[in-house]
């Protein structure tokens, strides 16, 4: 089974690399030339590739996950599948595992190729994975939801609501406020936790680590990755 789910998201990882390429390009530590700046040693150094790495991750859970359960849902895929007595949790948690495998995997490559091609050399930036992981977690769950409720079209929303997201809280940094203060706080709950993560990375940057903020985006994918499971045993398929 998992070789088949392996070989299904096989095309998806060209789009992944793509966007660690992307990533690359965009990353300013690894175009940095000369010293860096005062204040801004740890930012432009190993540690500051954390920030790099949620995105990457983030964004690999949705590009190999969208569409994962709706797809079979309105293609009728769950026949077969489920024509002998496979529990549909194990079958799509097993598939929602094997993406988050291959996600903190790309963010791997991309911490340590990224290095080799930009440095020569390994430097470190290993505690970068665990803000992977978080964010791993809160899209997968995101993504996980989305596919269980939507027919079609999981995958463009989640992404617009991964970019929507850093609009949204660039603008309100900015003092933007479109909205009355109650509802941007609603807005701002439901989106996935990117000031949770940021926080997070602050302290990996600072050297303290932020176990609150870190606890808040777990809870944050692991609940609607729950919820998503909540669809699966109650809502029945056509």
């Amino acid at each position: 089974m998992i070789p088949v789910m392996l070989r299904g998201m096989a095309p998806r990882l060209v789009l992944v690399a793509l966007a660690g390429f992307m990533f690359y390009l965009l990353e300013p530590s690894f175009h940095q030339h000369g010293p860096a700046p005062a204040g801004m040693e740890a930012e432009l150094g190993p540690r500051g590739l954390a920030a790099s790495l949620s995105n990457l991750a983030g964004l690999s859970m949705l590009v190999l996950l969208g569409g994962f359960i709706s797809t079979d849902r309105r293609r009728g895929y769950y026949r077969l599948f489920f024509a002998h007595p496979v529990n549909p949790l194990a079958f799509y948690g097993l598939r929602w595992a094997l993406g988050l495998g291959l996600a903190l995997l790309a963010a791997l490559v991309f911490l340590v190729g990224g290095q080799i091609a930009a440095w020569g050399e390994l430097r470190g930036g290993w505690s970068g994975l665990g803000l992977a992981l978080l964010s791993a977690v809160v899209y997968g769950g995101v993504i996980a939801f989305l596919s269980a409720l939507l027919p079609r079209g999981d995958a463009w929303v989640a992404i617009v609501l991964f970019m929507f997201n850093y609009f949204w809280l660039y603008a309100l940094g900015l003092g933007v406020e479109p909205f009355a203060a109650p509802i941007r706080q609603v807005i701002t709950f439901l989106l996935p936790p990117q000031t949770a993560l940021q926080d997070v990375y602050q302290g990996l940057i600072s050297g303290q680590p932020e176990w609150g903020a870190a606890a808040f985006s777990a809870g944050y994918g692991l609940f609607w990755l729950v919820a998503a499971a909540l669809l699966l045993r109650l809502r029945e398929w056509p």
